[in-house]
């Protein structure tokens, strides 16, 4: 016998209030199913007997159920069973089940030596079974995807319909049926079960009862409803919400099923108590108006919800509110999650985003799927690079990275030499995937990659990746269960690898304490004195309800008629709004509700929800600054100097150079306006340096005197420069060659293939892919060039090769190279090899157009230096492609015009004025010819500020 005082408070008609102390017993009773409930009164006299029932199990429809179940949880003699950690929590239960829980601790029971298939071992065998049955051409897709379908086939009831394949019309319900039925059976064979069938599986062999408590399931499922009936003993307690409501249709129906299994229902309709009591009360009456501790704001776009929303959350830290009184509600945790825990480190609120995420999702996971992409593609150097530069792996140095970019390595040797040599890392176990292993040999090879690249201890860093690290160790060993000797080829292994990783899940944010961050389904039943419920849109909450791809609306109600239930979208929907229901019931102080107008480029209307709770969103209050950072942008314009904030002071300067970079104000020293004279007499400048500088000042002036070059990388491709240079220094060597011996036919291929070898090997010629084939294609090139008379004229004699110079020309010390340099019977001609068919493009003229070609007028001038006593009677292009110099004989100029002449004066010397006055504005040409190969258009950042700059300029001379 268990005795419990406690005090009783009565009040008599007369509204006296009399206090008494009540003692309970519960009493075996071997005439009945139940058991007595004795209650007897003491004050100063032997005590009296009040009331004497029997104890039937009850169903407690309540419209609070919060209250009734914290009153009934003091009663320690049953055991009590809540939904979720939260629930239990609300209601102070020792020592709590899930009725999952109960049901998994007596599977034993009816089915000896029979566990539950986790997620990766069902979708294994769901694998199977379509292969055997649809048949179909991607097994691993369609798993994913009939799975949904099949357990829920399964959950509907303990056993598939039997039907005959003339009694069924739908194909897909006729393949929805074999596919289950194989499932279930295969899995049986194997002593598993799936999960959604566990609680008809435990009913096999009846449990045995026990008085239980069970609060937090406020709709079960027709499985859950069974197994509960069978579990729950004399004396037990269900508490559901109130199903006198269109909303609580579903439940109404559990009701009446339980009652005509004997279940006594009891109805309690206590006036509400607190904020979320009213606001339950108001979404199912509608009544006049929301309770006035209920908000409603509507924000511009989703950062700034989410920051209204923290700053008020931190208003309440700031107050002593403890943080577990205190809960941030999304109808979709995704969405919000990732950014609301950035803002929320910005704040130091201590947030939980305890929703489950996949495993590839998290850091671990993504190098893992990194790392598979990597072998699928044999080590490209883009993806490896990567792969190793992720913060869970090698982590190199910059030096290793100077000699990766050098190198430029391609393919697993390659990689695995530089890995080696630099980082001590073996990679050797990873070239050979290709080839079918055991299914246990390929796990031992997976564990042995993970130990080489020590990822279990570089995950330790962070809460979540410990979590992920610790789930992947202990399921590795399911991709071996049962099947240790079963032949995978790589393609089947690395897909399992997938699976697992998408099958398994950890915390977004893990860890104790904190803001708890959850969706309306995790918090039934809980309580809390704040919450605050993000994304309060249409579209969102509630979540519109989409057909299954497998089983559509149309087909759940065929399966009606064979016995099967499964929800319909009406149901679906009434599911929506009970969550809802329930969910503002967790609140007892202030709810506030949120939404923004604008999610992308897309606008948002407020929530139906909103219009059935009368409440019209409004403009947020004002927002306190709740961050450090914050604080910075809201001082940032301001005059007073915060000497104790070092960062706020860089802010400012840079917040200035910004605001006139982007203004009309004329370029300044951050737009290469620098006024310092360039006094370097010794400086030689090529034909491309002054062509950089005359097309765009600063594009020089960043290459030149800021020294910023992008890393030096081989190139992996035949461009235009690499194919220049070849074709350069072959007809360098073959004309070398024909000054020795000429005799010999320039044209033969055999010379021009070995000349071609000669090139690529002075060059260093890096590996590039598919060269073997592109290789014929230059070698017929050179020998169309080699063919034409145009190439070589007759009466030419070549007397320089890549000619070198250097010398003086308006001014300014020059240096260059002239590819060839014929002599002919009236002079010197110029030779300047083109892979294109277009003359290079010059420097600015006063329109600022790239029209003034100076690299012939430069070497006309300077070599005529070189050879005193000798014309230079012409100076060409020669293309490489026409094989023909650019241009006819009648349209290439011979010499200058005075015009011309006066242009190329001018704009030498506008480049020569920037260079006295240290004046470098980003100022390319009007087509923006100096932009195409450029390397610095993010630091000089052209655009339309570029326009506004031109305008203030524009305004400044007139």
């Amino acid at each position: 016998m268990w005795v419990r005082s406690l005090f009783w408070v009565v009040r008599n008609v007369g509204g006296d209030r009399v206090e008494c102390i009540i003692f309970v017993k519960f009493c075996s009773n071997t005439s009945s199913s139940g058991r007595s409930l004795l209650i007897y009164a003491a004050n100063d006299t032997p005590c009296k007997l009040l009331m004497s029932k029997t104890v039937d199990r009850v169903v407690w429809v309540n419209a609070h159920p919060h209250t009734l179940a914290t009153r009934l949880a003091l009663q320690n003699d049953w055991t009590v069973v809540t939904g979720s950690r939260l629930a239990a929590r609300a209601i102070a239960a020792r020592s709590p089940q899930t009725l999952r829980q109960l049901a998994v601790a007596h599977l034993g029971r009816p089915w000896p030596n029979c566990r539950v298939a986790s997620g990766l071992e069902a979708l294994r065998c769901l694998r199977a079974v379509l292969g055997e049955t649809l048949r179909p051409k991607d097994r691993f897709g369609t798993a994913k995807v009939w799975l949904p379908a099949v357990r829920d086939l399964l959950q509907s009831g303990p056993q598939l319909p039997l039907l005959r394949t003339d009694e069924v019309r739908s194909l897909r319900i006729r393949q929805l049926l074999a596919v289950a039925h194989a499932f279930q059976q295969t899995l049986h064979d194997q002593q598993l079960i799936d999960e959604s069938e566990l609680y008809w599986r435990t009913l096999d062999l009846p449990p045995t009862p026990k008085p239980l408590l069970i609060y937090g399931y406020f709709q079960p499922r027709r499985d859950e409803l069974a197994w509960l009936d069978a579990i729950a003993g004399p004396g037990s307690a269900l508490i559901l919400p109130q199903p006198d409501h269109p909303c609580f249709a579903d439940v109404r129906q559990s009701v009446d099923w339980l009652q005509h299994q004997g279940w006594t229902v009891q109805c309690d309709s206590a006036a509400p108590q607190t904020c979320g009591d009213q606001l339950s009360l108001q979404f199912l009456t509608a009544a006049a108006s929301p309770p006035a501790a209920v908000q409603a704001h509507h924000y511009d776009h989703r950062e700034a919800e989410i920051r209204g929303v923290l700053t008020q959350v931190k208003t309440l830290l700031n107050q002593q509110v403890p943080a577990r009184s205190i809960v941030l509600i999304a109808r979709d945790e995704t969405a919000y999650g990732p950014q609301l825990l950035d803002v929320a480190w910005e704040y130091q609120i201590p947030v939980r985003a305890l929703y489950q995420i996949p495993l590839l999702s998290t850091r671990l996971g993504t190098w893992l799927k990194m790392l598979i992409e990597v072998l699928v593609a044999g080590f490209p150097f883009e993806q490896t690079a990567q792969l190793l530069s992720h913060p869970l792996c090698s982590n190199p140095d910059r030096e290793f990275w100077a000699i990766v970019r050098q190198e430029h390595p391609q393919g697993f040797a390659a990689w695995q030499a530089i890995a080696t040599a630099h980082l001590d890392l073996d990679l050797q176990p990873l070239g050979r995937v290709n080839q079918a292993r055991r299914r246990d040999t390929w796990v031992d090879w997976w564990k042995d990659c993970l130990h080489r690249f020590n990822l279990y201890q570089r995950a330790n860093r962070w809460p979540r990746d410990i979590l992920a690290v610790n789930a992947l160790r202990q399921h590795l060993a399911a991709l071996a269960n049962n099947a240790e000797a079963e032949i995978l080829t790589w393609a089947d292994f690395r897909q399992e690898l997938l699976d697992l990783l998408e099958s398994l899940t950890v915390p977004a944010q893990p860890g104790r304490g904190g803001v708890e961050l959850h969706g309306p389904q995790a918090v039934l039943g809980a309580r809390y004195r704040y919450g605050f419920v993000l994304g309060m849109a249409e579209g969102l909450f509630p979540a519109p309800i989409q057909p299954d791809p497998v089983v559509d609306f149309f087909d759940r109600r065929t399966l009606e008629d064979y016995g099967v239930q499964l929800p319909s979208a009406a149901a679906l929907a009434r599911q929506e709004a009970l969550y809802f229901y329930g969910m503002v019931q967790t609140v007892t102080e202030r709810v506030s509700f949120s939404y923004a107008i604008r999610q992308d480029k897309d606008e948002q209307l407020p929530s139906p929800y909103l219009q059935q709770l009368n409440l019209k969103t409004t403009e947020p209050p004002p927002k306190a600054i709740a961050s450090p950072e914050e604080e910075r942008r809201h001082r940032l314009q301001s005059a007073a100097v915060d000497t104790n904030d070092p960062v706020l002071g860089l802010a400012r300067h840079a917040w200035a150079v910004e605001l006139r970079r982007e203004s009309e104000a004329a370029a300044d020293e951050y737009d290469g306006a620098i006024a310092l004279p360039f006094d370097r007499p010794d400086w030689h400048f090529s034909v491309t340096q002054l062509t950089q500088l005359g097309q765009c000042p600063f594009k020089w002036f960043a290459h030149k005197l800021l020294n910023l070059s992008p890393p030096q990388e081989p190139e992996d491709d035949l461009s235009a420069s690499l194919c220049g240079r070849l074709h350069h220094k072959t007809l360098e060597l073959l004309i070398t060659h024909h000054q020795t011996h000429p005799d010999q036919d320039l044209t033969d291929p055999a010379l021009i293939d070995r000349t071609y070898t000669e090139a690529e090997q002075a060059l260093t010629l890096p590996a590039l892919p598919a060269w073997e084939h592109q290789r014929p294609e230059q070698l017929a090139t050179l020998a169309l060039v080699l063919k034409n008379s145009s190439f070589l004229p007759a009466k030419a004699e070549p007397i320089a090769l890549e000619q070198r110079f250097t010398g003086e020309w308006h001014g300014l010390q020059v240096s260059g190279q002239v590819d060839r340099i014929d002599r002919t019977p009236n002079g010197l001609v110029l030779i300047d090899y083109k892979t294109g068919t277009k003359p290079p493009k010059g420097i600015k003229n006063q329109q600022g157009q790239a029209a003034i070609d100076l690299q012939i007028p430069l070497y006309r001038e300077v070599i005529a230096t070189l050879y005193p006593g000798e014309t230079v009677i012409d100076a060409y292009y020669y293309s490489l492609k026409d094989c023909n110099p650019i241009g006819s004989e009648k349209s290439r100029l011979k010499q200058l015009t005075p015009k011309m002449q006066a242009e190329l004066q001018a704009a030498i010397e506008r480049c020569k004025t920037h260079l006295t006055t240290g004046n470098y504005p980003v100022q390319p040409d009007v087509k923006g010819e100096a932009c195409n190969y450029c390397d610095y258009q993010s630091l000089c950042r052209q655009g339309d500020r570029l326009r506004r700059k031109a305008q203030g300029e524009h305004h400044a001379t007139h």
